[in-house]
This record gives C-alpha cells, sequence and structure tokens, in this order.
C-alpha cells in the first residue's frame, strides 16, 4: 500500500489529478498554483474542436487553489491534488445548462406572453441573469462541499532553494 506522500502515487478510479506549485502557507492552507494544460496540441482537429479553441483561450493561466495543507506541504514544494470527475461534470452542467435554460425559459414565457420582440430579447437577458444568480447560489453552497473541493495526495520537493523558489514563483493574486 502506497503512503499518502509517495510520489507515484496515481488518482484513483473516478478522480482527476493535477499537479501543482505551493505559492503560500497560511493558517494550515496551502495556496497552489496550477497551470492550464489540455492535449489537445497533439489532436488533428484541434483548430476546430471547442476545447482547442478553449485551450488557446486558457494557455499559460494559472489557478489558484486554496487548499488543507494535509501533506505538511511547504512553499516550492510541488503537489498532486485530486478532485472526482462527477463533482466537475455537475459542476459544468449547471454552470452550462442553468443559464442556458433560464435564457430559453425567458424567451418562450416571453414570446407566449406579449407580441413586442424587445420585450422577448428583455425578458430572455432577465432568464438569463436569474440563470447566472441561480448558478452563484449553486456554487455558494457547494463551495465548502467535500465532494467539490480538491485534496493533497502527494507531496514532491521542488528542489528549489527559498531564495531561488522566490525569483520565479507566481504570484497570489489577493
Amino acid at each position: 500500500m502506497q503512503s499518502p506522500q509517495d510520489a507515484s502515487q496515481a488518482a484513483p478510479p473516478g478522480f482527476l489529478k493535477e499537479t501543482g506549485l505551493v505559492t503560500k502557507i497560511e493558517n494550515g492552507i496551502a495556496w497552489v498554483n496550477t497551470e492550464n494544460k489540455l492535449s489537445c496540441s497533439s489532436c488533428q482537429v484541434e483548430s476546430t474542436c471547442g476545447n482547442g479553441i478553449l485551450e488557446k483561450y486558457l494557455a499559460g493561466k494559472v489557478f489558484i487553489s486554496k487548499l488543507d495543507n494535509l501533506l505538511n506541504a511547504k512553499v516550492g514544494d510541488r503537489v498532486d491534488i485530486i478532485i472526482p470527475i462527477s463533482s466537475v461534470t455537475k459542476a459544468a452542467f449547471v454552470a452550462y445548462t442553468i443559464p442556458l435554460l433560464g435564457l430559453f425559459v425567458g424567451a418562450i414565457a416571453a414570446n407566449q406572453l406579449f407580441d413586442n420582440e424587445i420585450v422577448v430579447i428583455f425578458m430572455s437577458l432577465l432568464g438569463f441573469v436569474c440563470g447566472l444568480l441561480i448558478t452563484h447560489s449553486y456554487n455558494s453552497k457547494v463551495a465548502f462541499d467535500k465532494d467539490y473541493v480538491p485534496k493533497m495526495i502527494a507531496k514532491h520537493s521542488s528542489g528549489f532553494s527559498p531564495s531561488e523558489f522566490e525569483s520565479i514563483r507566481v504570484k497570489n493574486l489577493s
């Protein structure tokens, strides 16, 4: 059986795994920076696929996650983090479907009740905004749900001295 700090540990079935860099430790919370990367660059339909286009927009973007420092990681350590695939799927479904559904419901309802194109457009936008508010409310409810928070599963020493790390680390956004 592998220990939680075994560097060769693979993600359990049903989980997504990413490696990030610890950039800050604060009150038992590790700030972990991960760089966006998709495998689209090796795909033949990269230029026409939605993921390929999204990758070009997000290429090089750094995402910051605040995680419980369960592995006693230090600033400059690389850590493997996991999150359940089902949580990512649910969150994506809510983020994309609810606002779109609000837009359609607003448009259909306004079209049935009013004979004015401006009102239909306004109600569509109002439905979309309501969908965004519902999505925001959902996000607030699940933000601290254990199924939606990534967890550290392995720690790797980066080999950086603290002075070297200070010169290369990505600045945290406050």
